[in-house]
């Protein structure tokens, strides 16, 4: 005597497993529910490729932050603004070294009218100059 199946089971699988249930029960040629009815009546049968699925479940899981690569990655960074900051003050600096020695000389055919010219020994000056006659 068989029965028509009227009763449902709902069982929660994850993606991975669900892909797992429906490939195997496309390959035997059966629906979904009746590989999981075989299933039940002979667990070994599906438990190895359930297995797989769990562990392809696990391996695509997320993965919670490792403190310590957390805690590398932000020493890492502040170090390179550090440097960065280093290399930014180097290149001020040499820039401004850079400039005080480009910066040109004072042309000297402009500088003439500013040399001082020493009267003391001038021969062309006057006897009667005010300055040699105290002498």
């Amino acid at each position: 005597m068989t029965t028509k199946p009227s009763e449902r089971i709902v069982v929660f699988v994850t993606p991975a497993q669900k892909l797992a249930i429906s490939n195997t029960a496309d390959t035997l040629g059966i629906s979904v529910s009746e590989l999981m009815r075989r299933a039940v009546l002979n667990f070994n049968a599906t438990s190895e490729q359930i297995k797989v699925a769990g562990i392809v479940d696990r391996l695509r899981a997320p993965k919670a932050p490792d403190p310590l690569n957390a805690a590398l990655k932000s020493v890492a960074a502040k170090a390179a603004a550090r440097e960065a900051r280093e290399a930014a003050a180097s290149a001020t600096k040499r820039a401004a070294q850079a400039r005080t020695v480009t910066e040109p000389l004072p042309d000297p055919a402009l500088a003439e009218d500013e040399v001082v010219h020493d009267t003391d020994h001038d021969d062309d000056a006057s006897l009667t100059d005010d300055t040699r006659s105290e002498r």
